[in-house]
This record gives structure tokens, sequence and C-alpha cells, in this order.
């Protein structure tokens, strides 16, 4: 009787042990890492909608030979090196773990349709991938990042390396022109500062020394400082505007120099939003307006070369 016990016994722990490990090769088995695996040379379209309080839709197209990013009216050609940094981590694309199954938990990871960048990618009419682009977290204990992404038509939030989720939520903006002043400081050889009233600061350079007014010498040093902060001078936060009209002009910078087709003119205009008190535009950037309060780029451009004034 006992030997019969035993075996029993024995014949259920085996159950339970090749259960278990059924199970669980079934439960590896659903598991499926691969989200996307693109071929990068049949990509011609890539469309994003992103979500957010400042949503936004636009598409970067394949146009011969050349690339070009469109929102409404807006075309900015890229290069072929930059498009293929975007979706480079769309060739495979691997998942570490599921997150969640259930839509009551997307918000949690920023996965929702509303939250989430929408992105897909086409070969003609083909949709090689389709994916919901979802929020990111960094650890700083492990300097580690991590990022979330949905399949268009499955359920699962999947678990990604972070810095591939960053990468792959570009806004519009990042592809847009930011530099204000495109000569080299060396070049410049008169800076006149304008306000409304048409009062005018000159600082102009003489046998390779600046002047204030063709008389005072500046101070090379801190002056070199300024010139090489305002030719690499870059916008942040571009404005919806696209034209001057109706702007109050406060102030204007005209830049004067060698190699030089013409002078660059950066105008600081007033803007109605008392944060961002100002609008810079450049003429070597015409088709951008930027908003900056007193700190940001309207300090480097106009208030910095007021510390040169006698």
């Amino acid at each position: 009787m006992n030997n019969k016990i035993l075996l029993l016994v024995f014949a259920g722990c085996l159950l339970v042990f090749f259960g278990s490990k059924f199970l669980k090769k079934d439960h590896t088995a659903s598991f499926d890492p691969m989200i996307t695996k693109v071929d990068t040379s049949m990509v011609d379209r890539i469309r994003y909608h992103t979500g957010g309080e400042r949503a936004e839709e636009f598409e970067i197209v394949k146009d011969g030979v050349s690339w070009k990013a469109k929102k409404g009216s807006s075309i900015i050609p890229l290069e072929d090196a930059r498009v293929k940094e975007l979706i480079a981590p769309l060739v495979d694309l691997q998942a570490k773990r599921v997150v969640t199954k259930s839509k009551d938990n997307y918000s949690e990871y920023e996965a929702g349709d509303d939250q989430a960048t929408h992105l897909t990618i086409y070969h003609g009419e083909k949709i090689l991938a389709d994916v919901f682009i979802g929020g990111f977290k960094f650890d700083q204990q492990t300097r580690t990042a991590s990022g979330f992404i949905r399949k268009a038509d499955e359920p699962e939030v999947f678990l990604i390396d972070g810095f591939d989720a960053i990468s792959l939520k570009p806004s519009f903006d990042r592809f847009r022109d930011k530099k204000l002043v495109k000569v080299a400081s060396e070049d410049l050889t008169s800076l006149e500062w304008t306000n409304t009233s048409g009062k005018k600061e000159v600082i102009v350079k003489e046998n390779g020394i600046w002047h204030y007014a063709g008389m005072e010498k500046v101070d090379s040093t801190a002056f070199a400082t300024y010139l090489s902060s305002l030719v690499n001078v870059q916008g942040s936060e571009f404005s919806e505007y696209s034209f001057a009209e109706g702007l109050t002009l406060v102030e204007k910078l005209t830049l004067y120099g060698n190699n030089m087709i013409a002078p660059t003119i950066i105008s600081a205009y007033r803007n109605s939003d008392p944060t961002l008190s100002w609008l810079i535009h450049s003429s070597d950037n015409t088709d951008a307006y930027f908003l900056s309060d007193s700190s940001g780029i309207y300090k480097r451009i106009f208030s910095d070369l007021t510390d040169f004034w006698p």
C-alpha cells in the first residue's frame, strides 16, 4: 500500500514538473520580441502623427533620390544620412518584455492614441511598419533609459531601449533651420545696432582691431567671445509667425563683412506673450521667427552687445 502511495505521489510530482515545463515553454513561445524588421532601401515615405498637447502631423517623403520633410506648405530638404538615422532603430527593433496588454494601462506608458506618436513607414502604398511610440523613462541610478511601444494592430505595450524611443519621436521643428547667422566671425567688419527711433551704435574693425564708433577700442577678448556666441546662436522655440506685418520692431542688428552677398539683419519684435517678450528674425533664415525671453537668444544677440557701449 505504501509503495502504491509513493508511486502515485511520484507520478503526481512528475506531472507537475513536466506540466510546469510545458506551460513555461508555451508562455515563452507566446512572446515574440520582434516588433519591426524594415529594409531601409524600401522606405519612401514616413508619416508621423504626434500626440499630446502640441499634436502635429507631418511626413518625410522621398522625391526621386532626395528626401523632404513636409508639413502643410512647409517643405524642408533633408540629407539621406539624416533620414537613415531616423529609421535605423526600425531595421531590427526588438522588445525586452511586455509591460501590459490592457488599454486601461496605456496612459501609464503614454501609449494611448492621443498620447503616443503614431509612426507609419511605407513603400508606395504598402505599410512596412505601423507602431505607436509611447513615453520613456530614465533611471538615474543605473543610467539607463527605457521606452514603450506598441504595434498598431496589437494590444501589447512593449519595453524597448529608451534611446530608440526618443529617436523615433521627432517633432517637425527638429528638421527646421535654427541658425540665425551664417557668416564666420573672422569675416565680420562692422556691427550696426539701431532702435525704433533711428538711434545707431556702431562697432567697426580697423586693421584687425575693433573700435566703438571708430574711436574707442573695444576689449578684444570680450568682443571675440561675443562674436563667437553671435555666429553660433540658434533659436530653440519657433513662433507661428511667418511674416513681420503687424509686429512692432524694437531694435535690429546689421552685420557687415567679407564673403557676404548681403548684410545680415537680425530684428527683434515685441511679442504679445509676456513670458516670451521677443520675436527674433534673421535675414539669413527668412522662414523662421523665434521666441525668446530676456535671457534667451535675445540676450546673446542684443543685450550682450550693449555691454560694449561706452
